[in-house]
């Protein structure tokens, strides 16, 4: 799966003269949208919703300022560091969306901003020295680990891998917050980390196949049943995996038709499940 976005595939959420709008640039428009609005926040001094807004652990408990959990992820300090991650996000957080479908992204990408909150606010009550907490650094880092888990094998930058590049940034990550102590944010990026990897290499253990499950169950409203097996003796069509790896190879997985994905959905669990006879 080549790692460049813009060539088209998957489904957008609108379009702009005939020109695809998908999830993560929606995401990073609103990201671009309160990045504006704290320079300019800054530079008259208005700070105070700044500080409301950002996660202060002590806070939501002493206080019951729990909407912190949620828009912490969407402020950001004037900093060169906020490009390259939009950057990044664009780059692989389309590649995600496109892999994953837009629904199970959108239940990622909200896990992500989420779970390391919520972490952060039970794990103030060891340590309540943890500070204030602003910008979704860990949610976007863990996109990356999601496409690296995708497509450990693409090359990027000076022909390394993806699956290397993600070992060796989480490492430095990891270094860097132990060196300065600092395990509230060690453990956000752990928590984003760690779902990231295990909503693409192991969905039936996130939290994000069940929030999927029940998203189902409550858009349909009459109990479907499972089709039956084609009778012998028809001529119904066969999914091909075959020809399924070939028209990624060619288009993406993003090309891909909603049966298409559901066969190599199943063709992909069942060779889980023989791996693990092994």
């Amino acid at each position: 799966m080549g790692y460049w976005p813009g060539d088209g595939r998957g489904e957008p959420v609108f379009r702009i003269e005939n020109r695809p709008v998908y999830l993560t640039d929606i995401f990073i428009a609103f990201h671009c949208l309160s990045f504006v609005v704290g320079v300019l926040s800054v530079a008259t001094n208005r700070l105070a919703w700044f500080q409301e807004l950002s996660l202060s652990p002590q806070a939501v408990l002493a206080q019951g300022k729990v909407w912190q959990i949620f828009t912490y992820a969407w402020i950001h300090s004037p900093s060169l560091w906020f490009a390259l991650w939009m950057l990044m996000f664009f780059w692989f957080g389309r590649e995600v969306e496109f892999a994953l479908g837009r629904r199970k992204y959108f239940f990622l990408y909200l896990s992500l901003i989420l779970a390391p909150a919520i972490c952060a606010v039970l794990f103030s009550l060891v340590d309540p020295s943890g500070g204030t907490f602003y910008g979704p650094d860990e949610a976007h880092m863990a996109i990356f680990v999601a496409f690296a888990a995708l497509s450990p094998a693409a090359e990027l930058i000076f022909s390394i891998t993806a699956k290397w590049y993600a070992i060796v940034l989480l490492s430095l990550y990891v270094l860097i917050d132990i060196s300065a102590h600092a395990w509230t944010p060690l453990l956000m990026l752990s928590v984003a980390s760690g779902i990231a990897y295990l909503s693409v290499r192991m969905p039936t253990l996130s939290w994000m196949h069940s929030w999927g499950l029940q998203w189902k169950r409550r858009s349909r409203p009459f109990p479907t049943s499972r089709p039956s097996s084609p009778p012998k003796g028809t001529n119904a069509p066969v999914e091909s995996i075959d020809t399924i790896l070939d028209k990624i190879s060619r288009n993406g997985i993003g090309s891909l038709t909603k049966s298409e994905r559901e066969a190599l959905e199943r063709a992909r669990k069942a060779l889980l499940r023989k791996e693990q006879r092994k």
